[in-house]
């Protein structure tokens, strides 16, 4: 049980320092994390995935508003960006719950996976769109923030990993890009949170002592308490490092969570 707070220590860490860094909630660390550990603190197989994306969106929520807070007070975000992009994300999230407690998510998960390598390979190469495309087209932008909602609540992210290359298409800074979308990520994972919460009290009420519907409490205090204190550090990183740095870093991550999410389906 020492060992599973330690590692669940380590991912807040992690999860905090990406947040702040580079505009997401860290769900790519903590939802691995989760599926393994909470099998080992008395989790029942059938409730494992489901909890660990509900727990996860749920860090998401205070480890962003975290990094979110510390963007807004070095005026990095976009404001007129976030009325676009959120409440689409938030109605997309609403799907995205209600759905991954009814089905499995594997063709999302590798439609998912493909784009975000796609995503990476424009953030390498540095591909620039055509003159025609940097114009904003509101219809297209609330479509894809819809989507972004819809898996984000399926595979328990914040989003932010397809928010910042929608931000970068339009010749938004990466800086001013993390900074939306901490603030997107806060919004999509509250309302991810309470869905899960709600819609896991029948299926979990009485048989996991700690939870809150599909959230697992104590797993959620041992990941929150460090994400919060590192999510202002990662925020001071993204102001500080060269933005090349940035964009490498992130088309990294989207490696690594499009591999991820190829092996796990």
């Amino acid at each position: 049980m020492l060992l599973s707070f330690f590692l669940l220590a380590l991912g807040g860490v992690l999860a905090g320092l990406l947040s702040g860094m580079l505009g997401i909630g860290g769900g790519i660390v903590v939802v691995p994390l989760l599926i393994y550990l909470l099998p080992l603190m008395g989790i029942e197989a059938a409730l494992v995935v489901p909890m660990a994306v509900g727990t996860s969106l749920a860090t998401i929520v205070v480890t962003t508003l975290s990094g979110a807070y510390a963007h807004h007070r070095h005026r990095m975000i976009l404001w007129p960006w976030v009325g676009l992009i959120a409440p689409c994300m938030v109605a997309g999230g609403i799907v995205g719950a209600m759905l991954g407690v009814k089905i499995e998510p594997q063709l999302l998960q590798r439609i998912f996976a493909t784009v975000l390598l796609l995503l990476a390979a424009r953030m390498i190469w540095k591909m620039q769109p055509r003159a025609e495309d940097k114009r904003i087209r509101r219809t297209p932008v609330r479509l894809w923030s819809v989507g972004i909602g819809v898996i984000s609540s399926l595979v328990g992210i914040g989003g932010g990993a397809l928010v910042v290359p929608l931000l970068h298409f339009y010749q938004i800074t990466m800086r001013h890009a993390v900074a939306v979308a901490a603030v997107c990520s806060v919004l999509l994972a509250f309302v991810g949170t309470i869905t899960y919460a709600l819609l896991g009290q029948q299926l979990s009420a009485g048989v996991v002592k700690g939870a809150v519907g599909f959230i697992y409490v104590p797993a959620w205090l041992g990941i929150a308490v460090m994400s919060v204190s590192m999510a202002p550090v990662g925020a001071r990183l993204a102001r500080i490092l060269p933005v090349r740095w940035l964009q490498r870093a992130f088309a990294l991550l989207l490696i690594v969570v499009s591999v991820h999410l190829f092996v796990t389906v």
